[in-house]
């Protein structure tokens, strides 16, 4: 399923902006009547409305591409959307109920397919394999109790002899 962004002019200038971050801050302006400007219904959840100038020394193809994730944005109409001024409207395909019909208020600038993940591959079935058997744990060097007699004799035969010479 390939998706498509429509990237407009629109030539009523509106003193608003309707973004992603915007919604994500609670804002909720007035919206024109999208629906009459683009001849049909419009989920407003997906789209952006704002000034060009808003993205400062951004290119709005720039913008596009780290917002949108085209799959790629021809030349030519690279050249057409970062010579957009005013405002700018971008649409997905999937927040329209049918084919965008723009009336005066909107042009279409640009319709660029979006990429979008691709499900339809098939995997091979990983082989089953047995579990493997846990490691044989090793068992701690049995302590040596001839060594620490050794040690205590001989300690006692140094005390002994040390005991002899002195007295």
């Amino acid at each position: 399923m390939t998706d498509t962004l429509h990237i407009f002019a629109v030539t009523v200038a509106p003193d608003l902006r309707h973004t992603h971050l915007t919604r994500a801050e609670g804002l909720a302006p007035d919206l024109p009547p999208l629906t009459d400007w683009l001849g049909a219904e419009v989920d407003t959840g997906e789209i952006e409305l704002f000034p060009v100038r808003d993205l400062g020394d951004m290119a709005l193809s720039d913008y596009i591409t780290m917002a949108f994730a085209p799959e790629a944005i021809p030349p030519q109409a690279q050249r057409k959307i970062n010579a957009l001024k005013g405002h700018v409207l971008l649409v997905p395909e999937r927040a329209l109920s049918e084919e965008p019909a723009p009336g005066k208020q909107a042009t279409l600038i640009a319709s660029v397919p979006l990429a979008s993940a691709d499900h339809v591959a098939e995997l091979p079935k990983a082989d089953v394999l047995t579990m493997p058997h846990p490691a044989p744990t090793l068992r701690p060097a049995p302590k040596r109790r001839g060594s620490l007699i050794w040690v205590l004799g001989a300690l006692a035969v140094l005390a002994l002899i040390v005991l002899i010479l002195v007295t």
